[in-house]
């Protein structure tokens, strides 16, 4: 018996928590996260009032060897619960971990419920878990009717969008979140459709020390030029001309010397440090950088968040990696300036101050209690690191490690002077920049190409110095279309929309593909038939739900319900209403959808066949009217199935000549899916003799005594493991 029980979500975490508890007398047990959900009968709440309809899910999420059921892990929570004199409900720290801390609180007895305190720590140390310890509070009720009104209002949208999707639009889904991200794409994909192209045209001279001169200023004396702008500002590209023609007419009046006329004063000017991580900038970085996927960077992050095997021991490497904050605790400021003043001197040390933008958003975004996705330890560097960890492992650690590092350094300092050049009145010029001092470079340099220099000997540079051209030419440019949207430039979308939330960044940036709306082509999301017929007919309808800045001030409002207490059923209650009465015109304006006719018949049940789309590709295919009882289709380049003279040695119908789903050969038996028959080949790729003693009555293959035995002995344990539950 445990004087102490402590309450967590993640499994992964109890051997980590445990080595910082071994000499304190606690049980540690996980929740394996929510231990009760919505009902899935109807909306899964009262619809009048609002109240939720708590289940215990049944069976297993997870398919996942030796896993308890969630009824499993309540008995288990609720026997240790008797038996502890104290209980601390330590779930994640965010608005869905305190509501997961309340769903435990409320499955205990009244007795048991005394005992327990709500703790959270953002990071698995030692010394974050016993301040924990020593600060325990009660479960804070605004979050948990934060987190119960998005999911009421998920349901309330998702479940009667999706079916009017599916029964109008023939679509799969529809969602508050999900659509937004899928419009985002949509409309991406029509101003890409709109795009028009330009073209200009611009005259590059490169000199003899391979300086690259910059037109400014056109001679008076030529006419007939078309520009097709003229940008004074320092900073601007130079000239560019509406036609070849213009830019051949200065390029026919240059001659072959440039004469320096001025040699501007230098000009100093700094890189900074970016700030620490939050969740979006995280997996943007992480896409970028290491062309990963959206789901790979929530899984590694989260695997070093709840701890890696260092050396026989699990260790926590960052902290919590859902946030939306950008803030550093003061007292892992102190760690990090001891670091810095130390490997890298005085220097190269500058305090900063993160966080939000305003002060409402600090006051109303539950995620900004947080702290920023930061490293642990400054000392464990990802060297020291890269043999004891696996190679994914490294290669986040890495990029968390120099940004934290990083945030906390003195600027990059360059020193910009620009040359100005004369050729007959035409004017250049060209620069030179010059690395003063790395700063934050230093350690940004470790995973991203050097900001280059850009260096010309200005000891020999004079004004009325005469320079000699390499080569001259006339360029064409194209302007292009607005770039398709990848994971990570959606992810910046959402998030600059004020739209995501770390826990949702996931989800929004798969849902389009996983619902076939959309695919990915070259890690780039393009619009599939389906998608579009969706996403226009719910932007025609309910125009509120594809809009980004009301599903922001909808993100805002649960932010304030977190915050304020607000009344949370009223504000639904104001808008469920509104979306009832759409949902009802658009069944009745909307028509119900027509398959497109082939204009023949189902070989298999005689039902006319259509054209659909496959949801993971996008490819236009026919199949059966008769779809789901008929699953008959045919592909676009499909391989077509070759009648031979043999016959089946089993039932005696002919063989037939198919492909499996790696496109390889083989023989079957065309009266599939009765007759199993499968004609065996050796190595050489010759039949082998038929033995029908191998084979039973179908056609399939018989099993040997020992496989089957083996089967019998598993179907047995599963048996009685079904019945003892």
């Amino acid at each position: 018996m445990s004087e102490n029980l402590l309450i967590i979500e993640s499994p992964n975490k109890i051997e980590t928590i445990g080595k910082y508890l071994k000499d304190k007398d606690f049980k540690i047990l996980a929740s394996i996260g929510h231990v009760r959900d919505l009902s899935t009968r109807g909306m899964g709440f009262d619809e009048k009032t609002l109240e939720p309809r708590w289940i215990i899910p049944s069976g297993k999420k997870r398919n996942i060897k030796n896993q308890k059921t969630k009824q499993e892990i309540i008995s288990e929570i609720k026997e240790a619960a008797s038996e502890a004199k104290q209980i601390y409900l330590a779930t994640d720290p965010d608005r869905e971990g305190e509501a997961i801390a309340w769903h435990v609180y409320e499955l205990l007895n009244d007795k048991d419920k005394a005992k327990c305190k709500r703790i959270t720590f953002n990071e698995i140390t030692q010394s974050a878990i016993l301040e924990a310890l020593e600060k325990p509070r009660n479960i804070d009720i605004r979050w948990v009717n934060s987190q119960f009104a998005r999911r009421i209002l998920d349901r309330l949208v998702g479940y009667g969008l999706s079916k009017l999707v599916r029964k109008k639009l023939k679509g799969s889904s529809a969602g508050r979140v999900q659509t937004v991200a899928l419009k985002l794409i949509y409309d991406r994909e029509k101003e890409i459709n709109a795009f028009k192209e330009e073209k200009w045209w611009t005259v590059d001279v490169t000199l003899s020390n391979d300086a690259k001169l910059i037109l400014r200023e056109v001679s008076k004396k030529i006419k007939n030029v078309n520009l097709v702008k003229l940008n004074n500002d320092e900073s601007g590209t130079g000239i560019d001309f509406k036609d070849p023609e213009s830019a051949n007419l200065i390029k026919e009046d240059l001659s072959d010397t440039y004469t320096v006329y001025a040699v501007d004063d230098p000009k100093p000017y700094t890189v900074n440090p970016r700030e620490p991580y939050k969740t979006s900038t995280l997996q943007q970085d992480a896409i970028n950088r290491l062309g990963w996927n959206v789901s790979k960077v929530t899984s590694i992050a989260q695997r070093l968040y709840e701890g890696v095997r260092i050396n026989g021991e699990h260790t926590a490497l960052i902290s919590y990696p859902r946030t939306d904050s950008t803030r550093i605790a003061d007292s892992f400021v102190k760690k990090l300036q001891t670091y810095i003043l130390n490997k890298y001197g005085e220097k190269y040390y500058q305090f900063r101050v993160f966080g939000t933008n305003s002060k409402k958003k600090e006051q109303t975004n539950v995620q900004d209690a947080h702290e920023a996705i930061r490293i642990i330890d400054p000392a464990a560097t990802p060297n020291s690191l890269k043999k004891l960890i696996s190679h994914e492992e490294y290669a986040l650690y890495k990029l968390i490690w120099i940004r934290t590092i990083a945030a906390f350094m003195t600027p990059a300092r360059y020193e910009n002077t620009i040359i100005r050049l004369n050729n007959n009145d035409n004017k250049f010029y060209t620069y030179n920049r010059r690395l003063i001092f790395d700063g934050c470079k230093i350690l940004y340099n470790m995973y991203e190409e050097n900001e280059k220099e850009h260096i010309l000997d200005l000891s020999k540079i004079r004004i009325n110095l005469k320079m000699h051209a390499k080569n001259v030419e006339i360029k064409e440019h194209r302007s292009l279309p607005p770039p398709r949207f990848n994971q990570a430039s959606l992810i910046k979308a959402l998030d600059e929309a004020g739209v995501g939330r770390p826990s949702t960044y996931k989800s929004m940036a798969n849902v389009a593909v996983e619902r076939g709306y959309a695919k990915l082509e070259n890690r780039a999301y393009m619009m599939l038939p389906i998608g579009n017929t969706v996403i226009e007919g719910l932007s025609t309808y309910f125009p509120y739900v594809v809009d980004k800045d009301f599903t922001k001030e909808m993100e805002e409002h649960l932010d304030e319900i977190a915050v304020n207490d607000e009344n949370w059923k009223e504000w639904i209650l104001e808008f469920k209403p509104r979306l009832d009465k759409d949902i009802g015109v658009a069944y009745k304006k909307i028509p119900d959808p027509q398959d497109e006719q082939v204009g023949r018949n189902c070989p298999k049940c005689n039902k006319p066949l259509v054209y659909r789309y496959a949801k993971r590709t996008g490819t236009k295919f026919i199949g059966c009217s008769g779809f789901p009882e008929c699953h008959y289709a045919e592909f676009p380049n499909s391989y077509t199935p070759k009648i031979l003279d043999q016959k089946c040695p089993v039932c005696g119908k002919n063989l037939v000549e198919r492909r499996n789903r790696r496109n390889q050969p083989f023989v079957g038996c065309s009266g599939y899916p009765k007759c199993h028959f499968i004609q065996k080949m050796d190595k050489d790729g010759k039949p082998i003799p038929f033995d029908k003693t191998k084979y039973d009555k179908f056609g399939n293959f018989k099993k040997s005594a020992k496989t089957l035995k083996f089967t019998k002995q598993k179907k047995g344990k599963n048996q009685k493991r079904e019945t003892s539950k």
